[in-house]
């Protein structure tokens, strides 16, 4: 019978073993019965005092957000005819009329980010 040994000398990964055993051990704890008892008591202890009105809070500034790209009529029509090339004269037909127009120029500039996200999913380059 063969017979192999091998030792792994890793004392970090002894010691982010050991952390991970002690914080699921204490999470373990904090979840127990017991102690979610004495929280749900100390709960019904907090709702029981008269509300005292809180102090005004500051609002967070809000993080902008980015713009969506803006298309032109030109760069929706460029898109179509690649996907006329590639022969999906139909699907484009079907998208003019989803959008209740015959042709691109009638787009909205509202719609113009719509109809480039379907002409995505069609395959166009956009």
């Amino acid at each position: 019978m063969l017979e192999i040994k091998v030792f792994i000398e890793a004392s970090a990964l002894v010691d982010a073993i050991n952390n991970l055993a002690n914080a699921l051990s204490k999470k373990n704890e904090l979840s127990s019965p017991a102690f979610t008892d004495e929280i749900d008591a100390k709960k019904g202890l907090e709702n029981s005092k008269t509300e005292q009105p809180s102090e005004p809070t500051t609002p967070t500034p809000s993080v902008p957000l980015a713009q969506p790209p803006q298309y032109t009529v030109e760069q929706i029509m460029q898109a179509g005819a690649t996907l006329m090339d590639a022969g999906k004269v139909n699907d484009l037909i079907a998208l003019l009329q989803s959008f209740g127009i015959q042709a691109v120029k009638d787009l909205k500039p509202e719609q113009l980010g719509a109809f480039a996200t379907e002409l995505r999913k069609l395959g166009a380059k956009i």
